[in-house]
């Protein structure tokens, strides 16, 4: 496998986490209610996987390299990128701080809790679709086989160094858990 296709099968797994956070924040809206163990885990794969994980091999590995074959795309779609990675995190944030606040008893935060789900599952849709289309096609246009060898290589240590032995499998785990085998398509 190449290194966008390494990217994009991890795309998947978040995309299943996705279906599990529209269906948090819908059951949220017609309860509620929240189901904070659920809420949990999301916000668990969010930091661990996608941020921790998959932006991690993006940001210090992929972007960098096509930033430096081409400064257009460094420029252009690679920092578009970068902004929704952050605006994730916010959301991420938020939706971390709402779910405390429900656990110390504000029904008020259930709405947000189920904002920041839906608002969250739309951004990082729209951002993988990005991604997929058209960061990832310019990407494979500009690396050499150099290239991809040394970002294979990188990603294995990140996932060993960084995000640990076994985490991989557990956020699988989580992914499954949370949306079953659903995608960014459905």
């Amino acid at each position: 496998m190449d290194p966008t296709g390494v990217l994009r099968h991890e795309h998947e797994l978040v995309c299943r986490t996705l279906a599990g956070a529209d269906a948090l924040a819908e059951a949220a809206r017609a309860t509620g209610r929240v189901d904070v163990t659920a809420a949990r885990s999301f916000v668990e794969f969010s930091r661990g996987f996608t941020d921790g994980c998959h932006h991690m091999k993006e940001e210090r590995l992929l972007f960098p390299l096509i930033g430096e074959r081409d400064p257009r795309v460094k420029a252009g779609p690679v920092n578009a990128m970068l902004r929704e990675h952050e605006g994730g995190r916010e959301r991420i944030r938020r939706l971390a701080a709402a779910l405390d606040a429900v656990d110390a008893g504000d029904a008020g935060a259930v709405a947000e809790v189920a904002e920041n789900l839906s608002s969250y599952a739309a951004l990082l849709r729209s951002h993988i679709a990005k991604e997929n289309n058209v960061l990832f096609p310019m990407a494979d246009g500009l690396l050499t086989e150099d290239d991809r060898r040394d970002l294979l290589e990188a990603f294995e240590r990140v996932e060993e160094e960084e995000t640990g032995p076994g985490e991989h499998e557990r956020f699988e785990h989580i992914a499954e858990e949370l949306g079953g085998d659903a995608t960014c398509e459905s």
